[in-house]
């Protein structure tokens, strides 16, 4: 109940349209209940009585109310589904933006396949309860009162053998919620790892075919879908049973009504007109009431989607703007780090009582082992991370208080794997700075010794370049990273072996585009080949997780 409730509270902001809603809702189960107090009059007052003096117009205002009630019906349908449409993109944003706040740490713990089943797949569970389960509770809700209230008036004796199925709906009911509620947790988790494969499974297909492994891997798929539909089989074994047994309690019910009611009309207790204005107001009870367990199972799937919609909400982030941050104001340069210490989660510290400086336009070199902590010091400059000791310094601000936004807006990275979104050249070139001109765009390509196989490229700067720039050689990605991180003029470039793995040729053209673009800027340069690390002001030699040695060009040798 209480991940219902938090998703009743979810609707709140949408309460004109509930209300307006609302409204037609029980306008709707209203005029569903007249119909049979018509056919009531039809039968005693004109059939049986042999007088059509009034036939004609109880069978005009018959029509209108079946008119009426359809165009409700068709104003209720239109307001529900648009409401459950903006309600889903609301969360989808919401959930969307949410993600984009939380620290590295949550992605690496957490699947891409099962974050896309939770934006997506879960979310349109949702959209069932708010569509239907909702709206749809309301209305059965007003139809079993009002239709009860009329079976009472109509004969108590018979209303009250209506309701003898009601406990024994009612018991099996909560037996049912019982018995599915972990089945569609276990179908929603099950759904996730299939997305979660499918995700790694397309990341890594060259992996996959380079290594001849597709019958290994259409293997590990068909486990992770079998898990799924066997967990789906199993919420149908339970539904299938129930429901059908649910309506045939129901119609057991209006059996005894039948029966009743036809011995009842042949000893003169109650007329024709009544019985049948009973039996389908018995037919309105029941029907809300088998909906209404149908409408149960809509709510136990939108807790099993609720709960790991929450979860993600309830998730928070390790890396956040202190209550008294602040706008970090234009930089010079110079970087502090002051004894520090660093871990991730609960593992062993990588980094111990690191310190060391950076002078304004200095170019630091960071060298070592794989392991060493040379990518740790990058991730905690730009803040991916915190410190678990000690402090970090920019220009005097300590990084802990300053807002992120501000931060990353002068530092910019470029990895040796770079990144790059399966759109255009000068798309992907734009996100390090959106507003630039067509014109401050071509010289940070030129910069970096990318304009000329740009021009190459069939639609040039406008070429899309495939998922993760995949139709581009790794010194092209490699030139269109720098530059973009050109284009976003940072006061702190870092470059996370950015030549290690392109070709001499490759490597010529990024050092060259390097001594243009590092004059001035302070820069941390991590790297293997001592090509790379010629220039620098200072090497800082790590080995797990120390600075064993600070020099200049004499500790090149011992690289």
């Amino acid at each position: 109940m209480h991940i219902l409730r938090r998703l009743f509270l979810l609707l709140t902001p949408y309460w004109k349209t509930l209300i307006l809603s609302a409204f037609l809702l029980i306008g709707r189960a209203g005029l569903e209940l007249v119909p049979p107090l018509f056919h009531k009059e039809i039968i005693d007052g004109v059939i049986t009585a042999f007088n059509l003096k009034y036939l004609g117009v109880l069978i005009a205002a018959l029509v209108g109310i079946y008119a009426l009630s359809q165009l409700v019906q068709i104003g209720d349908n239109y307001i529900r589904h648009a409401l459950g449409e903006k309600f889903i993109f609301d969360l989808r944003v919401r959930l969307y933006a949410y993600l984009q706040k939380m620290s590295l740490s949550f992605f690496e713990r957490t699947s891409t396949g099962e974050l896309m089943s939770r934006v997506t797949n879960d979310l349109s569970a949702l959209e069932h309860f708010v569509t239907h389960g909702s709206a749809l509770t309301a209305v059965d809700l007003i139809r079993l009162i009002g239709g009860s209230i009329i079976l009472f008036v109509l004969d108590w004796r018979l209303a009250a053998l209506v309701l003898i199925p009601v406990p024994i709906l009612a018991v099996a009911l909560r037996h049912y919620n019982t018995k599915i509620r972990p089945v569609y947790r276990s179908v929603r988790a099950r759904l996730g790892d299939i997305n979660a494969k499918l995700q790694d499974n397309l990341s890594g297909i060259r992996v996959i075919q380079a290594f001849a492994r597709e019958e290994m891997e259409r293997q590990r798929f068909k486990t992770e879908s079998e898990r799924y539909y066997r967990a789906r089989v199993k919420g149908i074994r339970y539904w299938s049973v129930f429901f059908p047994a649910i309506r045939f309690l129901g119609a057991m019910g209006s059996v005894v009504v039948l029966g009743v009611g036809a011995v009842m009309v042949v000893n003169g207790e109650m007329t024709l007109g009544t019985l049948v204005a009973f039996l389908s107001y018995t037919t309105s009870f029941y029907e809300p009431i088998n909906r209404l367990t149908e409408v149960d199972n809509i709510f136990q799937e939108a807790i099993a989607a609720g709960e790991r919609f929450f979860e993600i909400l309830d998730e928070t982030t390790e890396v956040k703007d202190a209550p008294d941050a602040i706008d970090l104001p234009a930089i010079q340069g110079k970087m502090v780090f002051d004894e520090v210490t660093f871990r991730y989660g609960t593992g062993d510290n990588v980094l111990h009582d690191i310190a060391f400086e950076m002078a304004p336009g200095e170019m630091v070199a960071l060298v070592g082992p794989s392991g060493a902590g040379k990518t740790s010091i990058a991730n905690l400059i730009c803040r991916f991370y915190d410190p678990n000791q000690g402090k970090i310094m920019i220009d005097g601000h300590d990084l802990c208080r300053i807002k992120l936004s501000s931060l990353r807006q002068q530092v910019a990275v470029v990895l040796q794997d770079s990144f790059l979104f399966n759109n255009s050249v000068v798309e992907n070139l734009l996100y390090g700075k959106p507003d630039a001109t067509r014109e401050k765009l071509i010289q940070a390509a030129k910069a970096a010794n990318a304009h000329d196989f740009i021009m190459q490229l069939p639609e040039g700067y406008d070429t899309e370049i495939g998922e993760r720039g995949v139709k581009l050689s790794g010194g092209q990605k490699q030139r269109l990273a720098l530059a973009r991180a050109i284009l976003a003029d940072p006061r702190i470039l870092i470059l996370d072996e950015a030549t290690s793995s392109v070709d001499a040729e490759t490597e010529f053209l990024i050092q060259q585009a390097l001594e243009r673009v590092l004059e001035g800027r302070t820069s941390l340069v991590i790297a293997h080949r001592l090509s790379t690390v010629r220039n620098a002001d200072k090497i800082i030699v790590l080995d797990q997780g120390r600075i064993v040695e600070v020099g200049q060009q004499q500790v090149e040798i011992a690289v």
